[in-house]
């Protein structure tokens, strides 16, 4: 459940999420995790469990990317899926990302990277909230039609800005 996503602007990327955490039909939207951190020079956000999230969370704080190279960012996704795999029963990266770091941004999947040039949403609010960021919405109101439009997207919405280099 949930949206992130972010535009990249000729000197900035700003990227937004919601802050819904669902637990079967459930929603909260008073808990304190968020789904877009900045650590380590890195901002990520991330749809998908909240467990997986929790550790990234943790591996960002000890490792980063060594480059913007596309073959980076898949070497620390799979460092990430090791480094999970001691924590956890599995290590298959199963949460969507956006990642901004250095003045580039990355939509991630898996073990699939690809480095995004204008604009991008992931999450079950992705397509209305990339439809608003088509129309020239910022990162915000995107995630604000999706929190108006979908029932898997809530308030308040969390933001983070990254200069372009």
């Amino acid at each position: 459940m949930s949206v992130v996503c972010a535009k990249v602007y000729a000197d900035r990327i700003q990227i937004a999420a919601d802050s819904i955490t669902v637990s079967g039909w459930s929603k909260r939207t008073d808990l304190k995790f968020s789904k877009l951190s900045r650590i380590n020079d890195i901002v990520m956000g991330t749809v998908g469990t909240i467990q997986e999230a929790s550790l990234m969370w943790n591996y960002m704080e000890t490792h980063k990317p060594k480059d913007t190279s596309g073959k980076s960012i898949l070497d620390f996704m799979v460092e990430f899926s090791k480094w999970k795999s001691d924590y956890s029963t599995d290590k298959e990266i199963s949460n969507y990302y956006i990642m901004a770091f250095s003045g580039k941004y990355f939509l991630i999947s898996g073990s699939w990277v690809e480095e995004i040039v204008n604009h991008c949403a992931i999450g079950a609010g992705e397509d209305l909230a990339n439809a608003a960021l088509y129309l020239g919405h910022t990162p915000r109101e995107a995630v604000k039609v999706a929190a108006e439009l979908s029932c898997f997207v809530a308030e308040p919405i969390v933001e983070e800005e990254v200069k372009r280099l």
